[in-house]
């Protein structure tokens, strides 16, 4: 069976990490990470306006569409999600199993592990951060599977996903 297996969460989080890992673990995988696309559309992660962001949509589809052909599960790799976000995203993949995988700590821990990684600017943390608490609660995306161990290691994220929806 196709699937697909997004993860969801604030910057520094371990989601790319996490989705790498997972698809060495899993059969027949493909990652698409989604700031990638963004980046090479818009040389940010932000969008500057709705049709940027409309172009942002089409590519991450295409991509979906291509990688089903071709793969088992398709793990992507993405910031958060407003359910209006995920509907567009997948607005043409019909009858694919899905997961969401949230993985979100405080504040401060995600400063931390920006700061780990030789960053020193939390500015992009900081506004994503409280960009997504201020999506009202029935607007977000409902996960799957939420991790907020911060002291689980990516390999610990990676197994209770696997144990979740197996191979």
């Amino acid at each position: 069976m196709k699937r697909i297996i997004i993860f969801i969460g604030h910057p520094a989080g371990g989601k790319t990490s996490a989705a790498e890992k997972l698809a060495q673990k899993l059969d027949n995988s493909k990652v698409i990470e989604v700031d990638q696309i963004k980046i090479q559309i818009s040389g940010s992660v932000f969008g500057k306006d709705d049709d940027e962001r409309e172009l942002w949509f089409k590519e991450i589809n295409r991509q979906i569409k291509e990688g089903l052909k071709n793969f088992d599960n398709i793990i992507i790799d993405e910031g958060f999600f407003a359910k209006e976000y995920f509907n567009k995203i997948l607005e043409e993949v019909e009858n694919i199993e899905r997961f969401v995988i949230e993985i979100s700590y405080d504040l401060e821990e995600h400063i931390r592990r920006n700061k780990q990684r030789g960053e020193n600017n939390h500015e992009p943390i900081k506004k994503m951060y409280h960009l997504w608490h201020s999506i009202p609660k029935e607007e977000r995306i409902k996960p799957d599977i939420v991790i907020k161990d911060k002291n689980l290691s990516i390999d610990g994220v990676v197994n209770r996903v696997y144990q979740r929806i197996g191979n």
